[in-house]
């Protein structure tokens, strides 16, 4: 099983996500809930993996307000 790791930063309105070491893996979800899902299809169409066959380590980062 492949492991992404992935980082989460919180702009205005919405969290950016970006995968470690994967071109182009750059996704968006407004709530940190949704993040990995929204991460894992933009990784699930650029790898050709299935959506549910890897892992995600996702790290968010804290924005001005903090995690809201």
């Amino acid at each position: 099983m492949n492991r992404y790791t992935a980082v989460a930063y919180r702009d205005d309105r919405r969290w950016t996500l970006r995968a470690v070491g994967v071109p182009g893996a750059v996704g968006q979800a407004v709530l940190l809930d949704d993040a990995e899902a929204a991460l894992r299809a933009v990784l699930a169409q650029l790898t050709g993996e299935d959506a549910d066959s890897f892992a995600i380590d996702l790290a968010p980062i804290p924005g001005p307000g903090g995690f809201d």
